[in-house]
């Protein structure tokens, strides 16, 4: 297959030179304004109309804008220097220094930032981490002071450490790396610690500005204005259902992880803390705790406090961790095929969350929805809040400049709003200051890789825990597709959801070393009865012969059991060879053959897991040459590498021309 003979690109070179992602808004017409001011005033007042105004918030309050504390430089692509943090490291501030733990003092509202991966623990006082409250334990208190993983990667937003309290001890601890996958995926070199001298080899580093970073990567902060957090404030006030909504990369997922840690740690006596909260994740694109191509429900129990990559599976049935309930997979390419489908997916997702059962009072729900879904297929959004009614409704948008189309966006959500009783926040959107140093493609590579790593959970504090070597040690598991004199066919057929028609005869190629699905379905496809291909004989369900579209199965009767890569295909024995994470091993000797079901085209190429064992003997080659290795060139290091299947050297690939590029077929049907 022509697309899966792309080389990875190095992810060390230059920073992509695109411009910010704000983009220029076209600005709205006097016209459209005016007929807008007055379908507002026609509009019968409610106290819920527009924009609500949430009570001050106690962390906004003494700091008026964490945005504040960042320059504001223009947005170009020149490097920048951005203020990270307020504390500096002085005798005073400092209770102990060794090479694994340092102990800092914090006074109240100062802000400290480290770069790298660390458990943190609060001695005294109370800190606040991307919106969680965390405390010391009080005087006399039987309960064992906490320990808190935090994954500060110099790939995302570099988190604070906030005081909350007049003085603050704060004791931070190295631990082992959470992706030693470097030597297998440069996408993972140098985005932990920077190992300065003045920090004695721990697996963090302390930044208060940018050029702080031993290793001078790009570092930017992440920003909570006061909008967000006197929003976080009014709505962690009950256990409600919210409903976020934005362009892209306007910090939806960063507010909803706020929104989150909130619930989960409380804020002192103000709010209690909620055991757990249930994150309805509609974007199959960039999703939180599982791998990209599906939408799901979870249940998180545990503080989110780092990107997607460090929690990318939330197994079902642990009752002591996140648990994914649901989920069904979805294309995340490009929804214009699969509009009604996605729409069934994410109310039965919603109706899984009111038939949830528990104990004591009902969870919150966050529901975090794509920027495509808001920028291309804003009438699912509609639906959505009429089928799902939450009680908070959060936009983001660009305050400083408003186009016709954002206006009358955000018109139909006012008036929704007043139809279901809603309350409408509308927040400034924090885009970007720089082009990311991971782009989309890569973040999702990112945490795939993560996930077919994963192996166990720490039983101590359900830290992932990876192998960091190639997949290609690992054994597969196998799939009968066709009934054989020793054993029978293990799965139904295979229903194909590539982006674009698949000729049968090419299905083979397709689907080898690619990512599925593995579903179980009490109802298959109805108008379609599962074909073979002529020649390897794979089950497969068919376009329908007039949309030319693939057939859906009814969400209700669906459940999606994990992920899975295609490491090969064997047409002599009729079998695929799977790999899977241990972690979800269990649940295949539960699966029916009659009732399973493989869904392919819902992901990305796993580009990344070809070229592991290539890249495993280059850092094997550099170990060996020691010193050496800085000076010898890519032949050297080349020499004598197995590439393995679909693998090239870059220069081999920029000879091909045009004969190397990924063939896209437009069909145009009348």
């Amino acid at each position: 297959m022509t697309g899966k003979r792309k080389r990875n690109e190095m992810p060390e070179g230059k920073l992509q030179a695109k411009a910010p992602l704000t983009g220029a808004p076209k600005p709205m017409s006097a016209i459209a304004a005016a007929r807008l001011k007055a379908e507002k005033a026609a509009a019968p007042i409610s106290a819920t109309d527009g924009l609500q105004e949430p009570p001050p918030s106690p962390l906004a309050g003494s700091t008026a804008s964490e945005a504040a504390e960042s320059d504001s430089e223009d947005n170009c692509l020149i490097p920048q220097n951005f203020k990270l943090s307020t504390w500096r490291k002085t005798k005073t501030n400092v209770l102990s220094d060794s090479p694994r733990e340092l102990t800092i003092v914090l006074d109240k509202h100062s802000t400290a930032s480290f770069v790298g991966h660390f458990d943190v623990k609060v001695l005294k006082g109370a800190v606040n981490i991307i919106g969680a409250n965390l405390g010391a334990k009080s005087i006399g208190s039987q309960e064992r002071e906490r320990e808190y993983r935090i994954f500060a990667c110099s790939t995302n937003p570099i988190m604070k450490i906030r005081g909350l309290d007049r003085t603050n001890h704060v004791q931070l601890r190295s631990c082992l790396e959470p992706t030693p996958f470097a030597d297998i995926n440069p996408l993972f070199a140098n985005i932990w610690g920077g190992n300065a001298e003045n920090d004695n080899g721990r697996s963090f580093t302390g930044v208060t500005e940018s050029d702080d970073d031993p290793l001078k990567r790009p570092l930017v902060p992440e920003l909570a204005p006061e909008d967000w957090l006197r929003t976080i404030d009014d709505i962690s006030t009950a256990a409600s259902a919210t409903f976020i909504v934005g362009s892209s990369t306007s910090g939806k997922s960063t507010f909803a992880k706020r929104l989150l840690n909130r619930y989960v740690t409380g804020f002192g006596k103000t709010a209690r803390p909620i055991p757990a909260v249930c994150y309805l994740d509609l974007d199959p694109s960039s999703p939180e705790y599982t791998p990209h191509g599906q939408i799901s429900l979870t249940i998180v129990r545990e503080l989110n406090l780092g990107p997607a990559f460090t929690h990318p599976a939330a197994i079902i049935n642990r009752s002591n961790g996140n648990e994914t309930i649901a989920a069904h997979a979805i294309p995340h390419q490009d929804l214009t095929n699969h509009e009604a489908y996605f729409t069934t997916c994410a109310e039965h997702l919603f109706q899984t969350y009111q038939n949830l059962r528990f104990d004591g009072p009902k969870l919150p729900l966050i529901i975090n929805t794509p920027g495509s879904l808001y920028r291309s297929h804003f009438p699912l959004i509609q639906r959505l809040l009429t089928s799902t009614k939450p009680d908070h409704m959060v936009h983001f948008g660009d305050n400083k400049s408003i186009d016709e189309d954002t206006a009358a966006k955000l018109h139909s959500l006012q008036l929704h709003s007043r139809k279901i009783h809603s309350k409408l926040h509308e927040l400034a959107a924090q885009f970007p200051p720089i082009p990311p140093v991971r782009s989309a493609t890569e973040f999702r590579a990112m945490q795939m890789a993560t996930y077919f790593h994963l192996t166990s959970f720490s039983t101590t504090y359900n830290h992932p825990i990876y192998a960091s070597t190639p997949l290609s040690t690992l054994a597969p598991w196998t799939f009968s597709y066709r009934d054989t004199p020793s054993r029978v066919q293990d799965f139904l057929a295979v229903l194909p959801l590539f982006d674009r028609e698949i000729p049968p005869s090419t299905l083979l190629n397709a689907l080898n070393g690619s990512i599925i699905h593995i579903v179980t379905t009490t109802s298959p496809p109805t108008y379609s009865t599962p074909l073979r291909t002529s020649k390897s004989q794979i089950p497969y369900f068919a376009l329908h012969r007039e949309t030319h579209l693939p057939p859906t199965m009814s969400p209700t009767t669906t459940r999606s059991v994990c992920t899975a890569l295609v490491r090969g295909i064997d047409p002599t024995t009729h079998t695929f060879h799977l790999l899977i994470p241990p972690p979800f091993e269990s649940l295949l000797g539960a699966l029916e053959p009659e009732k399973t079901m493989l869904i392919a085209g819902c992901a990305d190429t796993p580009e990344w897991s070809y070229t592991e064992d290539a890249y495993a003997q280059v850092s094997r080659r550099r170990r060996d040459l020691g010193d050496r290795a800085r000076f010898a060139s890519d032949e050297r290091l080349l020499e004598g590498v197995e590439k393995g299947p679909w693998v090239m050297e870059g220069k081999v690939l920029e000879g091909m021309g045009y004969a190397g590029a990924v063939r896209r077929v437009r069909r145009f049907l009348g």
